[in-house]
């Protein structure tokens, strides 16, 4: 009863994760290219972090764009090993 519970928790939180990942690469891809997208994305991204509680993230938002890279990058990796490993172990 409980495990199905859980299975749908972690897929939801993993999604989450995975998503933010993805935002924060493109926001690095963003401020590469100096488009004028770059702003509103982090201002979305300031955002949606302060509405899950976790404003303490805006800092990373902010960082320089060599670092801001590799930590975005590693997450982005980090996180999509993190969906395969869940979905071969439930597959």
């Amino acid at each position: 009863m409980l495990e199905p519970i859980l299975i749908g928790l972690s897929a939801v939180l993993w999604g989450l994760l995975w998503g933010y990942a993805t935002l924060l690469v493109l926001l690095v891809n963003f401020k590469e290219q100096g488009s004028v997208y770059a702003y509103p994305m982090q201002a979305v991204l300031d955002r949606f972090v302060e509405s899950l509680g976790l404003g303490w993230l805006k800092d990373l938002h902010a960082m320089q764009l060599q670092p801001l890279r590799r930590i975005s990058y590693a997450l982005f990796a980090a996180v999509t090993l993190g969906v395969v490993l869940m979905l071969w172990v439930l597959g």
